[in-house]
């Protein structure tokens, strides 16, 4: 009987630890200093410092439809961790970032902790936001 007790308090404590502890966050994000309502949003996070800012390499990308000049989007079900966040304004919806001369964007574009890039794309440190728990952050788009 007493060795019964203590499994059963063991079973316990476990199982108010595991519901204490939430494996997943979800990090709101909310993009100002859109210059129209049209197009989408896309939002690009990374999880590995070399995949970032590379386009096909992100963790996880969506996109939204953009209907006011300041936007929020929630990203769900993200495992505790560093992540860097990019996103660009689609503007003429056609998936991809437009690019100019030199390879800048003819697009509104930002990234995680506003890192303005100056002659090359940012590092993934430039960027990186730890998530420990649920929280929220702004993005202001950058035009060039």
């Amino acid at each position: 009987m007493f060795i019964q007790i203590r499994y059963i308090i063991l079973f316990g404590v476990l199982v108010i630890v595991q519901f204490g502890y939430s494996q997943t966050v979800k990090l709101g994000v909310t993009i100002n200093n859109l210059k129209e309502a049209t197009g989408a949003i896309v939002v690009s996070i990374f999880n590995q410092e070399n995949d970032f800012p590379v386009d096909g390499k992100e963790f996880r990308k969506m996109s939204f439809a953009v209907k006011a000049l300041s936007v929020t989007c929630t990203i769900n079900d993200l495992k505790r961790g560093d992540y860097a966040i990019a996103i660009f304004h689609d503007q003429n919806n056609d998936g991809i970032c437009n690019l100019g001369f030199l390879g800048i964007p003819k697009e509104g574009f930002g990234f995680s902790k506003n890192f303005v890039p100056r002659l090359k794309a940012p590092a993934f440190d430039d960027c990186k936001i730890e998530l420990f728990e649920d929280r929220a952050i702004t993005i202001d788009l950058i035009f060039r």
